[in-house]
């Protein structure tokens, strides 16, 4: 039996005749039907066993360009699908970009059937949950001169530091610096903390992350002048998607921040990558 191709740099040199580009596991009845355009013009269907459908596409190699526009519109194409998946049938189950088992539908439906307990299991934890993505920035030159406002230490240090020699100035300098720097971290920890704080109760599941996908397939990165604090994917029942969005109010309306709150997504960054032992 043939396990998923996964990571498309990792089996770029990886031959083989025929194949089927999996996108997501879902939940139905074989009796269900599903077609959705897919990556490169091909069609994605669905394939059902036991109770479990995958949506896939026929291909006979992997997806592999040095062409980001080409990579991005491969991107765009399966979070479309699995986004379609979703409207279809309720929370799905992703599969990572570009995995791909080896074989033909009846190589898929024997996979299904090794790994039906593993797929299941993800997905009655997944189910009527979503992932969404909450980021905080903030204009970080307004916080700095709200900071020097509020801190008579870091004040007199400014004064200081400008009317001392060249010389002492500088070192006087480093200093400031470095005191405003550690003031602006413990305001990142607090904001952090605060939302922590304010959206847990309403979630299953939060994550930290430094950027990129995230809740998204595919990277957005914000196009602005505003400087990133903290970025955050959770998983929480459709249900409490209001309620979320009315806690990010308290950090909304301070000055000089600014909240982005996105989703409902399927929850990319929540599913495991399934037969990942290899076995």
């Amino acid at each position: 039996m043939t396990d998923p191709i996964a990571d498309t740099d990792a089996n770029a040199d990886v031959d083989f005749e025929e194949g089927r580009y999996l996108y997501c596991a879902v939940y139905t009845d074989g009796d269900a039907s599903f077609s959705a355009e897919g990556i490169e013009d091909g069609t994605a269907s669905l394939l059902v066993q036991d109770g479990i459908g995958v949506v896939a596409q026929p291909v006979d190699s992997v997806y592999d360009s040095d062409d980001m526009t080409r990579v991005r519109s491969w991107l765009l194409a399966h979070q479309q699908v699995v986004d379609e998946a979703g409207q279809r049938f309720g929370t799905p189950l992703p599969f990572r970009f570009d995995t791909i088992i080896k074989g033909d539908d009846e190589t898929v439906h024997e996979w299904l059937e090794e790994r039906r307990e593993e797929i299941g299991d993800a997905l009655d934890r997944l189910a009527g949950r979503w992932e969404y993505r909450i980021e905080v920035r903030w204009d970080e030159e307004s916080v700095r001169e709200s900071v020097l406002e509020e801190d008579e230490e870091l004040r007199e240090l400014a004064t200081r530091t400008e009317e001392a020699s060249e010389g002492t100035s500088y070192l006087l300098e480093k200093q400031y610096e470095q005191q405003l720097n550690e003031r602006l971290q413990e305001r990142r920890d607090a904001i952090t903390e605060t939302l922590y704080e304010l959206i847990e109760p309403h979630t299953v599941e939060i994550q930290r992350s430094s950027g990129g996908g995230g809740s998204n397939v595919v990277a957005r990165e914000a196009d602005d002048e505003l400087d990133r604090v903290v970025q955050l994917s959770v998983l929480a029942p459709r249900g409490n998607e209001e309620t979320i969005g009315e806690q990010l109010e308290t950090i909304a309306e301070r000055p000089a921040h600014e909240v982005r709150y996105t989703g409902p997504w399927p929850p990319y960054s929540y599913a495991p990558q399934i037969g990942g032992d290899g076995g």
